[in-house]
């Protein structure tokens, strides 16, 4: 399949080498667009990619059947409505709106055109991911009860050339952090039922450590800190902590909690790392007058982990749907699910109360062909 790349920043780099290195000839990239003419003209040389055009150009060629969307936030709406009016199937890089009603029309207009939609995060779908549903579905930790889900850095701004989005409307650790985090808890126990959360800014004003802009500072516009509380719908309570004011952390990435043990799992935001479990034999070895063991065991996973980044897999997945006459794992539905649980998460910590999640969202099947 003929794909384009649409947007030609910081992520770009990751999602052309990690296409080129690992799902060729499935997908072969055929042009990359941008407003910016000579950063798409510097991709398409440094990837040898045949076309760099410009965003009508891209919409305009016939050949390309999908457009891989990876420009700001605030542009995503206004050109996933392009694209889908082009009649180009859409995967397009998180948040993949910002507003459920956007989320929702774009949905729709997809329907319509008979197209189907991708949307980012796509890690629930690589090898690790994949094997600790396998080990939760398996039993390994029996029945699971509760979960916590922690992102807790220290902002964008040591590193990103352009921090200064990340702290104004549309920005912040939700937008930015949190679907990789929904995603997986999706993938693993199904859709989101209600949540309840408390938001706060750590600073008022942060300054830039990352260059071009090192010295300067941005304005911060925007809560920074989320602490929620998440109750599925299979009934799994998840304490998650979304953060850009923590130096450090020794807090778990995810950590599942289930009637016969604890797991322990890779970032979500990454492809490689395995599952740790520790089971309940453990503790009540002492019991019995045997040795407790305090460990958590490494266990294998299903399918070889191939990469730490693995960008552009759900693209991958996504055009074996298209060929099979399938649904998409990371799909519209979850896309819209994942917008409303963010937006009902800033909605209750600036309103005091629980809020009902009213989208639906199929628990994604199991992926064996995984990269």
């Amino acid at each position: 399949m003929k794909i384009g790349i649409l947007g030609c920043g910081v992520i770009s780099n990751t999602y052309i080498q990690e296409i080129k290195r690992l799902y060729q000839p499935l997908l072969e990239i055929a042009a990359v667009a941008g407003r910016n003419t000579e950063s798409t003209r510097a991709a398409a040389e440094k990837y040898e990619i045949p076309a760099a055009y410009t965003v009508d150009e891209l919409l305009a060629d016939p050949e390309i059947e999908l457009v891989v969307n990876l420009t700001p936030p605030c542009a995503h709406v206004e050109l996933n409505r392009r694209i889908l009016e082009a009649d180009k199937h859409l995967f397009c890089e998180k948040p993949f709106a910002l507003s459920v009603e956007d989320a929702k029309e774009l949905a729709a207009l997809a329907e319509k055109k008979g197209l189907l939609i991708g949307a980012a995060p796509d890690t629930f779908l690589t090898a690790p991911m994949q094997s600790c549903r396998k080990l939760l579905e398996e039993g390994w930790i029996g029945k699971p009860l509760y979960a916590t889900a922690n992102m807790m850095s220290c902002g964008v701004e040591t590193w990103h050339p352009s921090p200064q989005a990340f702290y104004q409307q549309g920005g912040g650790p939700l937008f930015d952090m949190a679907p990789y985090y929904l995603s997986v808890l999706i993938h693993l126990f199904g859709p989101v039922q209600e949540v309840f959360s408390y938001g706060a800014k750590g600073y008022e004003e942060r300054r830039i450590y990352s260059q071009p802009l090192a010295g300067t500072s941005v304005k911060v516009e925007i809560p920074t800190h989320y602490t929620s509380v998440l109750k599925m719908k299979n009934g799994v309570l998840v304490n998650m902590n979304m953060s850009f004011d923590i130096w450090h952390s020794t807090l778990p990435k995810l950590e599942l909690y289930g009637t016969e043990g604890t797991m322990t799992m890779p970032d979500p935001n990454m492809s490689d790392g395995r599952p740790c479990v520790f089971r309940k034999e453990q503790v009540l070895a002492g019991c019995y007058g045997l040795t407790a063991d305090a460990k958590s065991y490494e266990l294998p996973l299903r399918n070889q982990s191939v990469s730490a980044y693995t960008r552009g897999c759900g693209v991958a997945e996504m055009a074996l749907a298209i060929r099979d006459g399938r649904k998409n794992r990371a799909n519209e539905q979850m896309a819209i699910h994942i917008v409303e649980v963010i937006n009902r998460i800033m909605e209750s910590a600036g309103m005091g109360r629980c809020c009902r999640i009213e989208s639906e969202c199929a628990q994604p099947g199991l992926w064996e062909q995984v990269w």
